[in-house]
């Protein structure tokens, strides 16, 4: 029996043993999408999770947008024009644009909700992101008045922002971190102003219904700018966090769209359903992240020890299927200008030689045959993720180190990542935008103890380094000095790369309008499926 039929049979079982997920989308192009988070919230300035911000491009539009490339367009902002010296950007409003309420969007409360972003009350776990505004630190830390924030109006149509120094990538942040928020309905309504028949919202989609733990509907956006090229009536996200259930759902015809692909289950997938795989090359890089302000990781010599024990090769191949993937540097090789990163001393030694050495770094440090290093390596619960785990405690016993393995739902874990409470722990860093400083970042001092630089790393060398660049204005001269500062980090191994990520998804033969990027953003106003 050919892939192809067993689809197709797939796709009548469906209709036949699912009939109650289709009956109440019955005529409409409903697109059905697995594996973005439960969220908590679908206030902007307070979600903190990947999959929270997935659901947000859904509902909310900011200053520009993402195109199906998930490269900078237009957003409310029909054009924006950046001064000499790359320090104000001067955005221009398209005429009548309208929250999903039909209130009109101006220019005021634009700069009113970057304002509330960055205000502490509002305590945005992702206000870090816009810190290139001018004052945008020091207001988010409460040292000024959010008044005193870079961002102001000429008129009802024009938004000007001033910035600390200049910053390329300053449309791709707006268009996912900066978005407008209904100030009406928040000074009404507020903390009750996400609740249904109060809420009001920017982007492409509005919300119907949400039932948490199952799924969150939303439908088409009547009022949305650009309502006419959206080609879908509606969208459902699914907070599904086990793969493999997932995937038979999607083999059954319940999902048009799955995120996230183990390697693991790839066999599964070429079987079963090979002709809706879609993997490309991503921005992000998988790590093993140390606690460096206490515990036994807080020795930088620990640190290079545990990362000379792992065979990097070997794990990309036994997991991911590819060696060339293993990482020995923090930015992604897609990353736009910035070519082949910095790189470790011992990159190029032989395992035997890394192994050899780590076993003396680390007697040098206290610990060997009478004393082992005993830590936590946390991560999230799942067993792909535990597969890496085990994988990776086994090439530290090679060196007479000891793991415990710390398995923990994802909020549970950052949190215990903030407060400090941990060893090391394995993650996922995706680029929030496509920039080495999207990777760099996450070692700044400025954020130490944040879910932005979780290890807790300072090191003033380093940080000298990206205000540095952060001042450049030539491109080149920027980028030799990021490339300076990861040389830093990739010697104190504050995180260990492991390798970097392959964006796996699986795509429905129905559905239309897919483009590959190495952000891995695609949003739904750009797909389509038939109505059904």
């Amino acid at each position: 029996m050919s892939h192809a039929y067993r689809w197709l049979l797939s796709l009548c079982a469906v209709a036949l043993v699912a009939g109650t997920v289709r009956a109440t989308d019955a005529a409409e192009r409903v697109l059905h999408r697995a594996n973005t988070d439960d969220p908590t919230t679908i206030d902007p300035h307070r979600v903190a999770y990947p999959g929270e911000t997935t659901i947000m491009s859904d509902l909310f539009v900011g200053l520009t947008a993402l195109d199906a490339a998930a490269k900078p367009a237009p957003g409310l902002a029909e054009s924006w024009t950046v001064s000499p010296d790359a320090r104000r950007w001067i955005f221009k409003l398209r005429p009548n644009i309208k929250w999903s309420d039909g209130a009109p969007i101006t220019a005021a409360e634009i700069v009113w909700s970057l304002r509330r972003a960055l205000d502490p009350a509002t305590a945005f776990p992702l206000a870090g992101r816009l810190f290139a505004i001018k004052n945008a630190r020091a207001v988010a830390t409460g040292k000024l008045s959010p008044t005193e924030l870079g961002v102001s109006r000429s008129d009802a149509r024009t938004v000007i922002i001033e910035l600390e120094h200049p910053t390329p990538y300053l449309a791709e942040i707006l268009a996912t971190f900066g978005v407008p928020v209904p100030k009406a309905r928040i000074e009404r309504f507020g903390a009750d102003w996400i609740k249904p028949g109060n809420f009001a919202n920017s982007g492409p989609f509005t919300l119907d219904r949400w039932s948490p733990n199952s799924s969150m509907r939303l439908q088409k956006n009547l009022n949305f700018f650009d309502a006419a090229h959206v080609n879908l009536d509606a969208v459902v996200h699914y907070p599904v966090s086990q793969p493999t259930t997932a995937l038979r759902r999607f083999a059954a015809g319940e999902f048009d769209l799955m995120l996230a692909v183990p390697p693991d289950q790839l066999d599964w997938v070429r079987r079963n359903v090979p002709q809706a795989l879609r993997a490309s090359p991503a921005m992000g890089v998988e790590v093993v992240a140390f606690n460096t302000r206490s515990g036994p990781t807080n020795d930088r010599r620990v640190r290079r020890a545990l990362s000379m024990a792992l065979d990097r090769e070997a794990l990309a191949r036994s997991i991911l299927g590819d060696a060339r993937l293993a990482a020995w540097n923090f930015v992604s090789p897609v990353t736009s200008n910035y070519g082949r990163g910095a790189l470790p001393d011992f990159h190029d030694w032989p395992l035997a030689q890394r192994r050899t050495e780590a076993r003396r770094l680390l007697e040098e440090a206290g610990f060997g045959p009478s004393k082992p290093l005993a830590i936590r390596l946390s991560f999230p619960a799942n067993d792909f993720n535990k597969r890496i785990a085990v994988v990776v405690d086994a090439m530290w016993r090679q060196v007479g180190v000891r793991a415990r393995l710390d398995s923990k739902e994802q909020r549970s874990l950052t949190a215990s990542v903030v407060s400090g409470e941990f060893d090391s722990v394995r993650q996922l860093w995706l680029a929030g935008y496509s920039d080495p400083l999207a990777f760099l970042e996450r070692f700044d001092g400025a954020a130490a103890g944040t879910t932005v630089n979780p290890s807790g790393y300072h090191n003033p060398r380093y940080d000298a380094l990206l205000r540095e660049a952060d001042g450049a204005v030539d491109p080149a001269e920027r980028m030799a000095l990021l490339r300076s500062a990861e040389a830093i980090v990739v010697a104190d191994q504050p995180a260990i790369p492991i390798y970097f990520f392959v964006s796996r998804r699986l795509v429905s033969p129905q559905l239309t309008g897919w483009t590959d990027n190495p952000r891995g953003i695609h949003l739904s106003r750009y797909l389509s499926v038939p109505a059904r």
